[in-house]
């Protein structure tokens, strides 16, 4: 699609809608053509029958996603990359207030509200985790395999709400359902559904820490009062695969805004990041740039902002921009000026709204 299009892919019956952003050069991305060929199942084959389940739909396609993507690319890559989405749903969760009612797996849609205003990373994420718990009760991983297959067999072509996928689930395993799993105090899947907030299961990353640990070790050096140069040209982070490379990116923007002159620093040690048509390494150098007020960088900001319009990637940095200081608020009204012309109307919207 153009890069005006609004959304990382969107899955249709045989035939896929993806933003030009995937197009990295590594192939780097392509976690998202797993995703949006996993809704041919859970979305397109089983569809949630009203916006207010949408989990449905992307919990149970995250999950899907990150399972294949164990096979492709092993166990530890695809924890890293679950950490990524994790971090996502924080940065989302810190925004709204954990309380907020989107925050729910089921969210009750007023008349006249438009689903799309619903949005956010809840269903994705939390969703993946309930799933992920669904899967932990059955103990065995081939187990939960068969009843996601039989469960797109059961609902096919079809349209259904929560309640028949968890009463399947139990039906499909009777132990857990002698158990009462479904009502364990705490994780209830009531309460799953209903109560706004953080997981209250979250899978086992740990996997991943061979990757993880070494991103976090020199995201802490980057932070620390006294740059030690000499131990951070001791890491070589041209070989780490494009999801490290982010998580660290990740760990920086948490630590952010970094002692004086660090950033500075960081730009000149890791041009091949500045540098990089990756809009996933773009997307985290602009927010790091406007949460230290990097104003040699907001060429790349609008840079960014003028190459593309995916709304999970403009709306962020235009909230950056926002939220930093009066001058960065004067850059945000400025590139939209300039570009909002190329933005679709939801996104330009939303923009809007963020700059009033």
């Amino acid at each position: 699609m153009p890069p005006s299009f609004p959304f990382g892919g969107m899955e249709n019956p045989c035939l896929t809608f993806v933003t030009p952003c995937l197009l990295a050069g590594d192939r780097s991305l392509a976690d998202v053509i797993v995703h949006e060929i996993c809704h041919s199942w859970f979305g397109n084959l089983v569809t949630n029958a009203s916006w207010g389940d949408f989990w449905l739909n992307e919990g149970f396609t995250m999950y899907a996603q990150r399972r294949i993507c164990k096979e492709l690319y092993g166990e530890a890559y695809t924890s890293l990359e679950a950490a990524t989405g994790r971090a996502l749903l924080r940065q989302h969760m810190d925004n709204t207030g954990e309380d907020h009612p989107l925050n729910k797996l089921r969210v009750k849609i007023e008349p006249g509200v438009d689903p799309d205003d619903t949005y956010n990373e809840t269903p994705y994420e939390k969703g993946f985790c309930f799933v992920s718990y669904l899967a932990h009760l059955t103990g065995d991983q081939s187990r939960f395999d068969a009843f996601l297959k039989a469960y797109v067999d059961k609902f096919k072509f079809r349209s259904v709400v929560a309640e028949d996928a968890l009463e399947f689930y139990l039906d499909y395993f009777p132990d857990l359902k002698e158990k009462e799993v479904h009502k364990i105090k705490g994780l209830e899947f009531d309460s799953w559904l209903n109560v706004s907030g953080w997981p209250p299961y979250l899978p086992d990353l740990s996997p991943g820490q061979n990757l993880m640990k070494p991103a976090q070790q020199l995201a802490d050096m980057w932070a620390a009062q006294c740059l030690d140069m000499a131990a951070i040209n001791t890491v070589d982070i041209r070989q780490w695969k494009t999801y490290q490379t982010i998580y660290f990116l990740d760990n920086i923007l948490e630590r952010s805004p970094l002692p004086r002159g660090a950033t500075e620093k960081l730009e000149e040690q890791y041009p091949h990041i500045v540098q990089s048509n990756n809009a996933e390494l773009r997307l985290r150098w602009a927010q790091i740039v406007l949460q230290n007020q990097h104003e040699p960088g907001y060429q790349h900001v609008r840079a960014f902002l003028d190459s593309q319009g995916k709304q999970k990637y403009t709306l962020p940095v235009y909230r950056a921009m926002w939220n930093t200081s009066e001058g960065t608020k004067a850059l945000a009204t400025e590139i939209f000026s300039n570009t909002s012309h190329q933005l679709h109307i939801n996104v330009r919207n939303y923009v809007r709204k963020i700059l009033t």
